[in-house]
């Protein structure tokens, strides 16, 4: 592959390309959909995809971010393909903000924080129980719809990170957002995913990541550093949700919730405030297995006796997109690791029917 920053690029049935970004990574452009007149966002990769193995890896992914895009709160992929010059593309919804402009000048509420989080966190547990990674989650890849609802980016371009070279690895993570074994080239997994929203929803609360100590972003071995410091509180949040999120973003990735599993604490806080619950960010039942090809397979599904019992998992989110057993089968041991531990953060969880009972 080879790193070529493109020219404004010609695309098949797209007119008017405009910048809206530019990174090290992708340009995102502005454009208008011919075929059906509307506006849309086109991200163009700056590197070139000159081997026929690496143009059929980035349709495949592309493929699975497409079924991502399903979910209300993931941005929708219309299209995907290669210009004429070897530079992958992606045509998306367009948005015309994202959380991470929100924090810089208005950090969000508790509350707000919580809905933004059950529904992203539904989004990765939908995405997770069909083996799809994110990779990137952060508050630059939460765009804000013209409903003004939050919307995870950059599936398809985030899992086509996936290289044999580690120091292409660490140019593509965010390293204010990464887990701590993204800096020891550990394989990807789901928990990853978990710990990067948590995260985010600290960031967005209090106004920049943990533990910046301030506005210069920090070296790769300085951050490695600060993996051993506390996460320390954000001025008016509940401790129960700085927790939850400090369990999200424990260094040691077998105790962190899954998605499945943070999704639902969240649903089920009440912080006794005025604020109205979130609505159900998705009531679209998973009705059987997906069926995963081989190159979105995870490892082998669990054993008998590592399985959680439909009883763990039925107190909200039976309800929702994800799947905890599908989402545990994802981010399963194979017999030479360790077993998963059962995460815990608070010693009581209420369900849902408990607390509309008080």
């Amino acid at each position: 592959m080879t790193d070529v920053r493109p020219t404004v690029p010609t695309v098949p049935g797209l007119t008017g390309l405009s910048v809206l970004a530019r990174g090290g990574y992708a340009t995102v452009y502005r454009a208008v959909q011919e075929s059906v007149g509307r506006d849309v966002a086109v991200k163009v990769e700056n590197r070139r995809l000159e081997s026929e193995g690496d143009q059929h890896r980035f349709l495949r992914e592309a493929r699975a971010a497409g079924r991502m895009s399903g979910h209300p709160n993931v941005i929708d992929l219309f299209d995907a393909g290669m210009t004429a010059n070897g530079h992958p593309y992606l045509i998306m919804e367009l948005c015309e903000g994202s959380y991470a402009d929100r924090m810089k000048t208005n950090p969000l509420s508790p509350v707000e924080a919580r809905d933004v989080g059950v529904k992203i966190a539904d989004a990765l547990a939908d995405a997770h129980a069909l083996g799809v990674l994110h990779r990137d989650v952060k508050p630059a890849n939460l765009l804000i719809s013209r409903f003004g609802e939050p919307q995870l980016a950059d599936f398809g371009l985030a899992v086509l990170a996936e290289v044999r070279d580690h120091s292409i690895t660490l140019d593509v993570l965010t390293p204010a957002y990464a887990s701590p074994e993204m800096f020891r080239y550990a394989p990807p997994s789901p928990a990853a995913d978990v710990y990067a929203l948590c995260a985010t929803l600290y960031a967005l609360m209090r106004g920049r990541p943990p533990r910046w100590r301030d506005d210069v972003n920090p070296s790769l071995v300085s951050m490695v550093d600060v993996f051993g410091e506390p996460i320390p509180d954000v001025p008016g949040v509940p401790p129960e949700l700085m927790g939850l999120l400090r369990a999200g973003m424990a260094n040691d990735e077998m105790v962190r919730p899954t998605a499945v599993e943070l999704r639902d604490a969240l649903y089920a806080f009440d912080f006794n405030l005025s604020g109205p619950r979130p609505t159900a960010p998705s009531r679209r039942p998973v009705f059987s297995t997906p069926v995963r090809r081989p190159s979105e397979s995870g490892p082998a599904p669990l054993h008998a006796e590592d399985r959680v019992s439909a009883g763990d998992t039925a107190e909200v989110g039976d309800e929702f997109a994800g799947n905890d057993e599908q989402t545990r089968a994802y981010s399963a041991p194979t017999a030479a690791s360790p077993r998963r531990r059962r995460w815990r953060w608070l010693p009581e969880r209420r369900t849902v029917a408990e607390r509309s009972a008080d």
